[in-house]
């Protein structure tokens, strides 16, 4: 993907997030968090490219990649909410606060890949 396409669809799961209010079902806690790891995904790789001129189409090795960028602090808010994603994926880390604290990784990451 062109950095477009990354910042397109990092705005269209943000979009999505956003209908998934996990305050008002519960449910969607789990998708609201898996959204928010893609959108950061989408959002790195827009980052990368247009500060560096390259990016990464996979999250393997992400904060490896990142690291040896000059990117640290993006590299650990990658880390932060892959984690995020793992307990709630394939555990029961799904309450609001995890939701919250995905949203408040995608936002610092949507920073700084718009900065």
């Amino acid at each position: 993907m062109l950095a477009e396409a990354h910042r397109k669809a990092a705005e269209d799961m943000e979009k999505s997030i956003v209908k998934l209010q996990p305050d008002v079902d519960p449910d969607v806690a789990r998708l609201a968090i898996e959204g928010a790891w893609g959108a950061a995904f989408h959002w790195i790789a827009f980052g990368c490219q247009t500060k560096h001129g390259r990016h990464q189409e996979s999250h393997a090795r992400l904060v490896s990649f990142l690291n040896n960028l000059g990117e640290g602090s993006t590299a650990a808010w990658w880390q932060s909410i892959d984690s995020l994603r793992q307990g709630g994926m394939y555990g029961n880390k799904t309450d609001s606060l995890a939701v919250q604290e995905a949203l408040t990784l995608l936002r610092e990451i949507h920073r700084w890949a718009s900065s």
